[in-house]
């Protein structure tokens, strides 16, 4: 990850002045621009027309805004959201986005960036951060994107927007920041690790452990955005100093291997990863899909002399649709499995189960995601009265940004498992 000067403002609006005359772009009949503000007399007002449905259309989009590839950036901002949640599945009130787009092309980018905005009478400050994205160039170069900031309302209800600020910071800061929001939780994650992880991946460790430059690509569908969204690098780099750790998401929603195998090329071997690490909730039960995948990794391999580890994760989060046995996937029975198949009493005859006889014959390395989560999300989330969910989804939906996706709380919660398990 390059730094650049840390405080280096890309964005600054305070509305005093029309948003539409510093570029931005109002969608839908619910964005405005209104009476009322914190440092003023103004701010942005967005709110879907409809009772209870929501819509990307009602949003306030930001200027188009240079990057540096895989910056981190702060977002700060005030929020006013002074009606009712109607959010299924989640206490957020609203969303605010960083979508990215194709330099060269203009076109959206499939891996934007999304989180909560909670219900707030009076007016409350907002910190969030957030690593910005990136194309690939020749020989796995990474090329620079622009972005957008995005507002969007959920429900009918309305939201306001002002003072934003959108500026560069470290990767120390970013720690600090994250820490913050960890150690204000009631409930820690209990995970840990096995003693047989890292047998499969011993190029990353040794990398890792060298403080050399790692690469890594998260392969899947928006849960493994999400994933891929926690400050894994920031954490990894703050254990082994000296390293710097480049995450890369390759991920399209509702996506998974079933996919990925007729596009391995584009979407896998042109960013060149020390390590490819597979997951989401998408990928279908089909293991030939994984192993057409893998096998077309090594077949590169051989001819290019790379070489690429493979972390395969089960299921990194669940859907916040409790009682619903189609789509939710955490149980109190689930506990986590070891990659090595005789250190397990028992394994399912399921997805995590299939996953893992996949893993042990083909010298991958496997993380149960889901048994980790299992574990936190009825251990002591629960006993913190944030874990298991009841017919309506509370109080699960903390975690959640709407019902199928993380907000930062949740996304706190992956990226310290992964950190854990990188972790000496």
């Amino acid at each position: 990850m390059i730094e650049v000067l840390a405080g280096a403002i890309i964005l600054y609006s305070t509305f005093e002045r029309s948003p539409t005359s510093e570029g931005w772009i109002f969608r839908g009949p619910g964005a405005s621009w209104v009476i009322g503000g914190t440092s003023g007399t103004r701010s942005i007002r967005v709110q879907h027309p409809g009772p209870t449905n929501y819509t990307f259309d009602d949003a306030w989009s930001s200027p188009l805004l240079n990057t540096t590839p895989l910056q981190w950036y702060r977002l700060s901002f005030n929020s006013k959201a002074p009606g009712t949640t109607n959010n299924p599945g989640s206490v957020g009130y609203g969303y605010w986005s960083a979508t990215f787009y194709d330099k060269q092309t203009g076109n959206q980018l499939p891996d934007a960036t999304f989180s909560s905005v909670f219900q707030s009478n009076n007016w409350v400050h907002n910190e969030f951060r957030f690593r910005t994205k990136a194309t690939v160039g020749a020989n796995g170069s990474l090329l620079p994107v622009q972005m957008r900031i995005n507002f969007h309302s959920l429900g009918s209800q309305p939201l306001f927007i002002d003072d934003i600020t959108v500026q560069s910071t470290t990767s120390q800061e970013v720690a600090q920041w994250a820490d913050g929001i960890y150690n204000s939780f009631p409930a820690k994650l209990n995970y840990v690790p096995k003693t047989s992880r890292w047998q499969r991946i011993p190029l990353t460790m040794q990398k890792l452990r060298n403080g050399q430059n790692l690469r890594i690509v998260m392969l899947g569908d928006s849960i493994q955005n999400d994933t891929a969204t926690a400050p894994i690098d920031v954490f990894l780099e703050r254990e082994y100093p000296g390293s710097k750790v480049e995450i890369i998401p390759s991920v399209i929603g509702g996506t998974g291997v079933q996919y990925y195998k007729n596009c391995v090329q584009d979407c896998i071997l042109k960013y060149k990863p020390d390590l490819l690490i597979i997951g989401g909730i998408s990928n279908g039960n089909n293991i030939s899909d994984f192993q057409s995948v893998v096998n077309q990794v090594r077949a590169s391999d051989r001819v290019t002399k790379h070489k690429t580890e493979i972390l395969l994760l089960t299921k990194a989060w669940s859907p916040n649709n409790y009682p619903n046995p189609i789509d939710y996937q955490l149980n109190p029975s689930i506990k986590e499995l070891d990659q090595n198949p005789t250190n397990n009493t028992t394994i399912p005859n399921d997805y995590r189960g299939n996953l893992l006889w996949f893993a042990y014959a083909n010298n991958l390395e496997y993380l149960d995601m889901t048994g980790i989560q299992s574990e936190f999300i009825y251990g002591p989330a629960t006993a913190a009265g944030l874990g298991s969910p009841d017919a309506n989804g509370n109080p699960y939906s903390i975690w959640m940004r709407d019902n199928y996706h993380l907000n930062d709380y949740g996304k706190q919660i992956l990226g310290r498992i992964l950190e854990t398990y990188f972790s000496l």
